[in-house]
């Protein structure tokens, strides 16, 4: 590891040498963890890229995928996407001397310290480069999304469920604050909960029997309506709720497809690029 860190520095001198002597440029670089559902891609990740362009047309937008094992499957399918490593190679030898690197991922975690660290390390290559915050990251972005989620009111004696991926990480108590804004709204139909966290499925189930609930939707707290969403909450967690007895329907549908999400993301990276002028 120590090795191949070298060798890429040194690949960066060489590559950077020319660029300090152009003209400043700017660029947005959206790292997305990926997906390899054709459909999600182009309803969220793609939508996502499409409103930063034209936000910022002025500056040059590009994106990279986190997940190694997307990337190479996608790349079998003919389809090549930068990592993050490699994005920020290229942008440095292509000139850019501004970089704003704004993830998709939704909460401080895993990935986005994997996302600041690699930024940090190239930090001696670009006049500024800068991360921008995940969508969930300060108690007002959490109070917004769930505005968006909720517009739409459960219907009588639905209750609607919101499932996230879960984390080890400790930014898993976002989860339970978004359950207990919720409370907070008086909004007792709706509960958060995780595939791989906390709230888990059992204490979703021991919740929901406290309400009058005999119909359930299931919505992905999800970028995109991928893997997770098709398989674990449309079959799973679907099943799971109907041995249950109530009765199940899913909306498959990522926070991505929601131009009111994807604003946010938009305004995250504004208050970046405030943040340098």
């Amino acid at each position: 590891m120590f090795m191949k860190r070298i060798l890429i520095l040194i690949s960066l001198v060489f590559m950077c040498l020319t660029a300090f002597s152009q003209t400043e440029k700017a660029a947005v670089l959206i790292v997305h963890f990926g997906t390899s559902e054709a459909e999600g891609r182009a309803l969220s990740l793609d939508a996502v890229n499409r409103d930063v362009k034209a936000a910022f047309p002025e500056l040059e937008v590009r994106q990279a995928y986190a997940s190694g094992i997307i990337r190479k499957k996608l790349e079998k399918e003919g389809l090549k996407i930068q990592g993050l490593q490699e994005a920020l190679m290229q942008l440095c030898a292509d000139g850019y001397q501004q970089v704003y690197v704004q993830s998709s991922t939704l909460m401080e975690g895993i990935e986005m310290s994997n996302i600041r660290e690699t930024a940090n390390e190239f930090k001696s290559f670009f006049k500024t480069i800068k991360v921008g915050n995940p969508l969930l990251y300060s108690v007002e972005d959490c109070r917004k999304v769930l505005e968006i989620l909720t517009d739409e009111p459960a219907e009588k004696n639905q209750g609607v469920v919101l499932i996230g991926h879960g984390t080890t990480h400790p930014s898993t108590a976002t989860y339970a604050m978004l359950q207990m804004m919720l409370r907070e709204k008086g909004l007792d139909a709706w509960f958060v909960s995780t595939i791989e966290g906390y709230p888990t499925q059992e204490m979703t189930i021991n919740d929901l029997k406290h309400t009058k609930a005999k119909r359930v939707l299931l919505r992905p707290l999800l970028l995109t309506a991928g893997d997770h969403a098709r398989n674990d909450i449309a079959k799973e967690w679907k099943s799971f709720f109907e041995q249950q007895g109530y009765e199940v329907s899913v909306k498959l549908q990522g926070l991505g497809e929601l131009p009111a999400i994807r604003a946010m993301y938009v305004e995250h990276i504004r208050e970046m690029i405030d943040e340098v002028k």
